[in-house]
Parts: structure tokens; C-alpha cells; sequence
């Protein structure tokens, strides 16, 4: 028959488990879609942070030529139309194909020539510009027309929905218009970041290759494996596997490769001969994509070997962008490489996220909230490091979406557990709550038993008198009192009661009551003391006692007759800067009935210190466990000699909590300084 408990712990099961269902279901779900590609895009930049690019540049299958800034600051290009760059582009396009090339793809639109101009040359009825003209993309149409019959030029267009944006005319005659012309567009997720390129597009009904699936055709002389269009969260497009930094795909400056035809032509057979070369542009502002390694960029420039013109300056900073003629290198590098990203559906999602959540709620339900939240840390920490070395071979592991559905899945069964299962949490809070509010009701009265200020007698003496105490917790057990005897005598005295808290307090005030008492006109100091001794002492059941200082001073003389029961050695330093100790003579009030207390006296002459204090303040310990001690208290005296009594006190309260250096407070910490005035 099942216990009670086995029945509390059964349920408590069976809701762990459906809170971890619940929170699958929802990381699963169309809501978490975004959780998807943004792992994509962490683990991009986690993968090149930690493990660098696996390939280097020289073994890029596409490189890119680019019009750049520096192409469009270097003659012949600067202030000129790109529209008059064809008979410039002629020639590096024919160096490009007779250099090895094994495909060139344009991924820059020229939709329109010069030829076409309709602007009227010269004055009234004259020809047209585009007439005048006539032939200027001669040299352009015919190394399009030669490559194009090669196999090896492929242009770009953009598919819009109303009207796409094709080559200008002539070029799409000279390659064969749709035989040698490709899409260049991209799939962009609902954040509009760029994370997939389709395999084909629909052209009149039919399937088209898209740019980058016609360019690693031709490249590697065999169609692509079916396996590449499944691979994918996107049926029919590949997820681009973007590699870190700027230098992956190598880029030349195409200022750079028109200089060089003049002078090193077999620059391009040593660096283009079986690449694929794309060109685009490289510009600040223009053609500029936010992709998936959008967190993984580095300044972008021609970092490639130069022939001809001297190298630029680098980049000074990395953009979130990147240039567009990049994420068709990359799509190429991928399905040449056969290495675009293997993610998967939403049941592979459900199912991690459903694990991880069981053991989220597990620790929650077996232990502690602090420990539980320690142990999805660490759960966190090992599903980051297995799906980053899984994404190091290009499978992207669902990541981010488990994660969160086990994050749900502790928070709601901590939740769980603190409102429905530990129903005595509640009255514990209550308990804490009024014990608090005692606690503050006894030091307030304690403060209040404290003197907030020294007789008025005492500083027209000449005299300057500020104590100073902070308990170790909300009530202490040290007490210092400052009570007028007679119009020209004053007691001042210093105690530690032994222990802490409540029972030490109570002790303290017990002390401080007897010894007002007692000590009333401070004529026959010993045998006052002996009798506030004798009151402690008896029945004294709990063998408390209290340590104390307490002397009469003469305001008129200076004259301090002074008793030491137990307690450290008061400090009286002269004005000269020597140190006079003013050591134990008796044992502890409250331990010996019958002891007896001879007082001893000293005079405090203008400008002495007198310096009472408790043990917390040389006995207080810093990290080493080390001891603040009698040097130290002496050397912080000396330091402040000369100071009004207020900021001798504030001075060494200072230096102790600077030698504890973060160290808890172990104990009381109580003082006081009495400064005759010169």
C-alpha cells in the first residue's frame, strides 16, 4: 500500500514532468522560432571565438573582386558613373577567365549602358548621348559573349514581386539572356537577418538554379546532391555556414587588377586559376547585409595579394554587416565544401527541450533553490559545450530553445514548491519578520540607555570627550557611560559584557544600572567598585560578567583616579606623543564576590589623549585571520594626535575597518577619547 509520502512524492513527480511537458511544448512552438536563429548566430561567433576558422583563405573555392572604396578613389574609376566602367571591366574580365578561373558570377546589377542614354549631346535637335556612343560597351558585350560561351560568366538579377532587376539589354544578349543568368537573392527571417540562400527559384513555372547553386555546378562539374535542399530548416535552401572575421574569402581590390594588367598578367593565373570569383561591390553604406555572423565580424577590406597599387589602410572597425557579395561566397564555399548547416525540425527541438527540462525540474524538486539554480548552470554550461563542438562540424544543435524551457521548468517548480509545497516557509517569514522587529525595539532602547553627549561641564573645562560603539549584531553587550558626579567630577567608564546578543545585552544593562548606583559621589572609588562588584556577583546563576574601566576625572585638576577590572589596558598618550599604560587591577565584575578594587590615578596634563576601548577593537581580524593589536591602535593614536577627540575616534574606527578589509565583524567594537585641551 503506498505511504503518504510516497503519494506526495509520486504527485510532486507527475507535476515536475508536466510543467517540463508544457515548457517543451512551448520552446517547440512558432513563438520560440527566433530562439533558432539567434542560436545560429551565437554559436557562429562562439565556434570562431573559441576554435578560429577551420579553413584557411588560400583554400577558399570563391574570392572576391570588389569594387571598393579604393576603386572608387583610384583613376580612372574616381568621379566617374559605374555605368562608364564597362571598357575598364572588359579587360580584367577576360585576364580573370584566361587566368583559370573557373566560373565568374556578377554579383553587381549593370541595368543599365551608356548606350541608352536619351540625353541630348550638344545643343537643340542633336543626337542622342547614348548614339554618340554607339559601341562603348563593345569590348564589355564581347568578353561576356566569350565567357559566356565558355561556361564561365554567369550574371546576376534580383527578383522583386512586380518587376525584377535584369542586366541592361545588351548584356543579356551577349550571354545567352536565362542560360548564363542567375538570381542573387537571399532568405531573410522575420528579424531581417540573412541566414539562408535558396537552391533554386521558379522562372515561368520551371525550377532555375539560383546564383550560388549555378556557380559550385560549374565549379565542381557535377550537380549537387539532393541531400543539400533537405539539410536545412528551409526545404529547397541551405543555411549558410559563415565563418568568423573578414579574411575566410580572399578579396581583391579591382583598382588593384586593372593596374596589374600592365604590369603582371600572371598575377591572375597564380591567384584565380579553379576559383570561382564573384564580383560586387565592398562599400560603407551600399549592399550591406546583417547575417548570421552578425556578431563574428571583423573590419572588412582587400586583405588579399596585391600586384599593383600600394595596400590601403585597414578598416579602423568591425560593422554588424557585411557586404552582399559575401553571403554568395559563402553559399558557394558551402555547397562546394558540401558543409551548409544541418539543422533540425521541430520534434528534435521538442524532445531536447522536454530532457532538459525534466532535469531542470528534477534539481528543483530534490534540491535546494540555490542549488538548483547552480545545477541548471552547470546543466547550461555542458548542453553549450556539446552544441558548440557539434557546430564545430556544422550541425547546429537546438540550443538557446532547450535552454529556456529548462530555465521555465526550474523557475515554475521552485515556484511550485515555495507557494504550494512548503507551506511553513510562510510562517517562518512571519516568525523572522517579528523577531526582526524585536530585535530593533531592544538596540533602540540600548541606544537610548547610551549618553548621546557629553555634559556641558565637561567642555568648559577644557575638556573634549566622544565615545563611539557598533555591535557585532542588532544588540551588543559593550556599554560606555559619561555621567556628572559633582559640579567638577565626571565618571567615565568601558565595559565588554562576555558573550553576544540578547543575554549580553541584558547584562549590560544590569552593569551600567549597578554601577550608577554605586558610584555616586566617586570619593572612595575602590570601595564603590567593590560594592557594584558584589551586586553583580550575587546569584549570579549564569556566570556572566562584564570586563570595565571606569575612572573619576577632576575637571579642575585633570586627576583621574581609576579602577581596571579585567579590561585592556586603557592607552594615556602625552602630549609629547609617549605612551602610559593603564593596566588590569582586579578581575572581571560579576566573577569573585569578595574581590577587592584599590583605584590608581594620573593626571592628564593639557594636550593628553586618554584612549578607553574594548577588545573588538585590537582583537578584530582581517582575512589572514590576522589581529589589528596594540601597535597598530598605537601607531593609528599617533596619527591622529593633535585632532579633536571626534576624529581621533573616527580615525581609528577607520584603520580597523581598513585592516579588516571586508573581514565580518566578530565583535563589538566600542571606544572612547578624552582630550584635555591646551
Amino acid at each position: 500500500m503506498t505511504t503518504a509520502i510516497d503519494r506526495e512524492r509520486l504527485r510532486a513527480a507527475g507535476i515536475a514532468l508536466l510543467i517540463s511537458l508544457a515548457a517543451a511544448l512551448l520552446a517547440a512552438s512558432p513563438a520560440c522560432d527566433g530562439l533558432r536563429g539567434l542560436s545560429l548566430d551565437l554559436m557562429t561567433a562562439l565556434r570562431w571565438r573559441i576554435f578560429g576558422n577551420p579553413q584557411p583563405p588560400a583554400e577558399s573555392p570563391a574570392v572576391v573582386v570588389a569594387f571598393d572604396e579604393e576603386t572608387f578613389r583610384t583613376p580612372p574609376f574616381d568621379g566617374t558613373p559605374t555605368v562608364t566602367w564597362t571598357r575598364e571591366l572588359a579587360p580584367v574580365l577576360t585576364a580573370l577567365i584566361d587566368g583559370g578561373a573557373s566560373v565568374v558570377g556578377f554579383d553587381v546589377v549593370l541595368p543599365t549602358s551608356i548606350e541608352q542614354s536619351a540625353v541630348r549631346f550638344g545643343d537643340g535637335d542633336g543626337e542622342t548621348l547614348g548614339a554618340r556612343l554607339r559601341g562603348f560597351d563593345r569590348d564589355f558585350l564581347r568578353a561576356l559573349a566569350l565567357g559566356a560561351r565558355a561556361g564561365k560568366v554567369v550574371l546576376g538579377a534580383v527578383q522583386h514581386q512586380d518587376k525584377p532587376l535584369l542586366p541592361a539589354p545588351g548584356q543579356r544578349a551577349a550571354v545567352g539572356f536565362t542560360r548564363n543568368i542567375r538570381s542573387l537573392n537571399v532568405l531573410s527571417d522575420p528579424d531581417d537577418v540573412a541566414r539562408r540562400v535558396p537552391l533554386t527559384f521558379l522562372v515561368d513555372g520551371a525550377p532555375v538554379p539560383a546564383m550560388a547553386a549555378e556557380l559550385a555546378a560549374r565549379a565542381t562539374g557535377a550537380p549537387l546532391p539532393d541531400k543539400l535542399a533537405t539539410a536545412g530548416a528551409v526545404p529547397g535552401a541551405i543555411t549558410l555556414n559563415f565563418a568568423g572575421g573578414a579574411d575566410d574569402i580572399p578579396t581583391y581590390s579591382f583598382a588593384d587588377l586593372h593596374a596589374c594588367l600592365a604590369k603582371d598578367p600572371d598575377f591572375f593565373r597564380k591567384n584565380f586559376a579553379g576559383k570561382v570569383v564573384l564580383i560586387g561591390t565592398l562599400l560603407d553604406v551600399e549592399d550591406r547585409k546583417i547575417t548570421t555572423k552578425r556578431f563574428a565580424t571583423a573590419p572588412e577590406g582587400a586583405y588579399a595579394p596585391r600586384c599593383a597599387l600600394p595596400r590601403p589602410a585597414a578598416a579602423g572597425f568591425a560593422r554588424d554587416s557585411i557586404a552582399g557579395v559575401y553571403v554568395q561566397a559563402t553559399a558557394v564555399n558551402n555547397l562546394v565544401r558540401r558543409d551548409p548547416v544541418v539543422e533540425f525540425g521541430r520534434g528534435v527541438t521538442g524532445l531536447t527541450a522536454f530532457g532538459l527540462a525534466a532535469l531542470a525540474a528534477a534539481a528543483a524538486l530534490l534540491l535546494g533553490p540555490g542549488a538548483a539554480v547552480l545545477a541548471f548552470v552547470g546543466l547550461a554550461a555542458v548542453w553549450t559545450t556539446g552544441a558548440t563542438f557539434a557546430f564545430r562540424g556544422a550541425v547546429a544543435m537546438p540550443w538557446l530553445a532547450p535552454q529556456l524551457a529548462a530555465l521555465m521548468a526550474l523557475g515554475a517548480t521552485i515556484g511550485w514548491r515555495l507557494v504550494v509545497s512548503d507551506k511553513s516557509l510562510a510562517k517562518e517569514i512571519e516568525r523572522r519578520r517579528a523577531h526582526e522587529a524585536e530585535m530593533a525595539s531592544a538596540a533602540a532602547i540600548q541606544r537610548a540607555m547610551l549618553p548621546a553627549a557629553q555634559p556641558g561641564e565637561i567642555a568648559a573645562a577644557r575638556f573634549d570627550v566622544h565615545p563611539f560603539m557598533t555591535p557585532a549584531r542588532e544588540v551588543g553587550g559593550d556599554l560606555y557611560d559619561i555621567v556628572r558626579l559633582a559640579p567638577a567630577h565626571v565618571l567615565l567608564s568601558i565595559g565588554d559584557v562576555c558573550g553576544k546578543g540578547i543575554p549580553a545585552a541584558l547584562f549590560m544593562a544590569i552593569t551600567q544600572t549597578v554601577l550608577r548606583l554605586a558610584v555616586r559621589l566617586g570619593d572612595d572609588l575602590g570601595a564603590e567598585v567593590t560594592a557594584a562588584n558584589r551586586q553583580l556577583a550575587a546569584d549570579n546563576s549564569e556566570g556572566m560578567f562584564t570586563t570595565l574601566f571606569c575612572g573619576v576625572l577632576d575637571l579642575s585638576t585633570g586627576a583621574l583616579a581609576w579602577c581596571n577590572a579585567g579590561h585592556p589596558p586603557a592607552l594615556l598618550m602625552r602630549r609629547d606623543g609617549a605612551f602610559e599604560h593603564l593596566r588590569v587591577a582586579g578581575p572581571p565584575l560579576g566573577v569573585v564576590e569578595t574581590a577587592k578594587y584599590v583605584p590608581k590615578a594620573v593626571t592628564l596634563a593639557p594636550g593628553d589623549l586618554l584612549f578607553l576601548y574594548s577588545d573588538g577593537v585590537t582583537e578584530a581580524e582581517n582575512p589572514k585571520a590576522e589581529l589589528f593589536g596594540s601597535e597598530r591602535l598605537e601607531q593609528a593614536l599617533t596619527e591622529a594626535r593633535g585632532r579633536p577627540a571626534r576624529d581621533v575616534v573616527a580615525h581609528v574606527v577607520r584603520r580597523v575597518a581598513e585592516f579588516a578589509n571586508g573581514a565580518p565583524q566578530s565583535d563589538d567594537i566600542t571606544c572612547m577619547a578624552v582630550l584635555r585641551l591646551p
